[in-house]
């Protein structure tokens, strides 16, 4: 190839896999989504592994898992000077840009005190055009810094609109040298009322369908908050059009890696479960679609790997030929998204919480390890195993069968592969708390979230 690849790398926050029209999603309207996954490298396993804003962009930036970054509850701090993917590829020649919502600055208060601070510059990672905000989920009241310059500016409008015009217009000016930048939009994460007045109307009475697995009593709230979530993601489609668009203005969409994806997705009732940060597939499980017609041609294709926060680096610096760097903990899925590989069924990602806090606290859930295979989900907690799903058979995971002596054979195989991956990354896994004393995090707010009730399981005969 003649030029190094540019990378578009458009991240939603909470957009779970199965929201998708491509996925055949019903109530989704996003055919600019449903055009581009029939032009790409469809990743259908992918997904993550700590399912919660600040760990998985932590593990991003870095391509190490949690434990190893530190960041493995919301609001902690990443290490400013940790090896991350922008100085990565700066050292590699390109340009890099961010732009929309960080959450890594954290807020060592521990009750989201940074969250409208200005970043130092040092503390942006290395990105060489950076307009960021910590954390804001008021998309009408959004604001960024740019750069070095402390003085806060908003976004006009509805922010992922006005941030998908920064990064076409980001576009449109590098197109001379390769580039690498990121978008990260805050919708469709909560609150849900508050897409654009013509997305809500499109929702406001439409039948939403459920999953299987939201309990009977619950399906009158899942069906409320669906309808604000799926408004949110029409309009997030028209943004997408709006990086597309600018790729095809500037002549540089043949040579261009485009990747789609989330941080994590959302459970919205299923399984009796209200949020994020759960072992479930509509917590874990993320869209991933990468496009780059140099290399697979305009007809797109589906991809089988269970792809992981802390592959993304890696995986995108083989893409681009460049070094991965030592402190790099993730896997290379380069060679097969190249073709020049193909899974074999044993591949797996590691699911990996070290700490109760959030929406585990409130449920009287415990910290958890465990492996998302092609097919199966397997869970433990320092308690013993917790859960085992055989996703062929059941896909809205409904039946757990971590007693069944006909998955006897399984689980311990499964068990042990786990604890080969602990034992590679020098996890101990130890008790939750034991993690947050060490770390001095134990005064953060989401740590002390009193438990409201004891989850059970809603489908245990």
């Amino acid at each position: 190839m003649s030029k190094s690849p540019n990378i578009v790398y458009v991240f939603a926050d909470e957009w779970r896999a199965q929201a998708t029209g491509y996925n055949g999603d019903e109530n989704c309207e996003t055919p600019v989504l449903d055009r581009l996954a029939s032009e790409s490298i469809n990743v259908t396993h992918a997904v993550a592994g700590c399912p919660v804003c600040s760990p998985y962009r932590a593990s991003l930036l870095t391509g190490q898992y949690p434990l190893t970054h530190g960041v493995y509850i919301v609001d902690a701090e990443l290490n400013p000077d940790c090896l991350s993917i922008a100085r990565a590829f700066n050292d590699g020649g390109y340009d890099t840009a961010y732009i929309g919502k960080w959450h890594l600055y954290g807020s060592p208060d521990g009750d989201y005190g940074r969250r409208d601070d200005f970043i130092p510059r040092r503390k942006q990672m290395g990105f060489s055009y950076w307009k960021g905000y910590e954390c804001t989920h008021e998309y009408y009241d959004s604001y960024y810094y740019f750069n070095e310059d402390p003085t806060p500016r908003k976004w006009e409008g509805y922010d992922a609109f006005a941030q998908s015009r920064d990064a076409a217009k980001y576009i449109e000016d590098h197109a001379e040298k390769p580039f690498f930048m990121m978008l990260s939009w805050g919708p469709p994460h909560f609150p849900l009322d508050t897409a654009p007045e013509e997305y809500r109307q499109r929702y406001e009475n439409r039948n939403i369908s459920l999953r299987p697995n939201v309990p009977p009593e619950l399906r009158e709230k899942a069906t409320a908050e669906l309808r604000g979530y799926y408004a949110h993601i029409a309009a997030l489609d028209d943004c997408l059009a709006i990086i597309l668009d600018a790729l095809d203005s500037a002549g540089l969409a043949e040579n261009t890696i485009v990747v789609f994806t989330s941080d994590h997705g959302d459970m919205f009732q299923s399984q009796g479960l209200g949020t994020k940060l759960l072992p479930w597939d509509e917590s874990i499980r993320v869209p991933f679609l990468v496009r780059w017609p140099q290399l697979h041609g305009d007809a797109g294709r589906a991809l089988s790997i269970p792809l992981d926060a802390p592959d993304i680096m890696p995986t995108l610096l083989g893409l681009c030929d460049m070094p991965v760097p030592a402190t790099v903990e993730g896997r290379d899925w380069s060679a097969f998204l190249r073709g020049e590989c193909k899974p074999d069924g044993s591949e797996a990602a590691l699911l990996l919480v070290p700490a109760e806090f959030g929406e585990l606290r409130k449920n009287g859930l415990k910290a958890y390890r465990g492996l998302r295979t092609l097919r199966y989900t397997y869970v433990e907690t320092t308690d013993g195993p917790w859960l085992l799903y055989d996703n062929k058979n059941d896909p809205y995971q409904m039946n757990n069968q971590i007693e069944d002596p006909q998955y006897a054979e399984l689980q311990m195989e499964l068990a042990a592969r786990l604890r080969d991956r602990l034992t590679e990354l020098g996890d101990d896994f130890l008790e939750g708390h034991v993690y947050l004393d060490r770390d001095g995090l134990t005064h953060f707010t989401s740590v002390n979230i009193p438990c409201e009730r004891t989850w059970e399981d809603p489908w245990k005969a």
